[in-house]
């Protein structure tokens, strides 16, 4: 490698850095490509590249749960949510149960029917939060963890053969920029 290849990174590092305060090497990527790949051209086509973007993320959704669909209707689960749900779940031992309905950006009344559905199909309990008498948690029955182990690899499966399209350099940047538009 070229000295000055490496000078000319390490500007292009300081300048991400200034306008940028998480600086993971994702961020930077998609940073980078878009300072050299936006051109004067597509100035006029902003708003119409944001409606295809929004309506494409909309498309990539629809998609997902339709592939994922038979999976789901051969289970005690009702919707991808559900196991959204679950799998969280498996990733703490509890959460308040607006927690979790925000984890997943969804409004109260229907996190709150996911919830209904998963403990009345017992895959889920609910108690008493310590720290706030108001609040309600639930946590993963052994009923659940065992109906999630058993629906993961179906699951990842077609997760899988969704993205199986794109080589790992694409998928990062694209989980990139989904992060930064989420957090937008």
């Amino acid at each position: 490698m070229k000295a000055a290849l490496l000078h000319n990174l390490i500007d292009l590092v300081e300048e991400f850095n200034k306008i940028n305060t998480s600086g993971t090497m994702e961020e930077f990527v998609v940073w980078l490509g878009g300072k050299y790949f936006e051109s004067k051209e597509s100035e006029g086509h902003l708003e119409q590249l944001d409606l295809m973007l929004a309506f494409q993320i909309s498309l990539l959704n629809k998609s997902i749960k339709k592939q994922t669909k038979e999976v789901i209707s051969e289970s005690s689960l009702s919707s991808l949510d559900d196991y959204s749900f679950l799998l969280h779940l498996e990733q703490a031992e509890s959460f308040r149960k607006m927690e979790l309905i925000e984890m997943h950006n969804l409004e109260a009344p229907t996190g709150i029917e996911i919830i209904k559905r998963l403990l009345i199909k017992g895959l889920i309990e609910e108690f008493n939060d310590s720290e706030d008498k108001r609040a309600k948690r639930v946590k993963m029955t052994d009923t659940g963890k065992t109906e999630l182990e058993r629906l993961k690899p179906l699951v990842d499966a077609k997760f899988k053969s969704f993205a199986q399209t794109l080589p790992l350099n694409e998928k990062l940047s694209l989980v990139a920029a989904m992060n930064k538009l989420i957090r937008s």
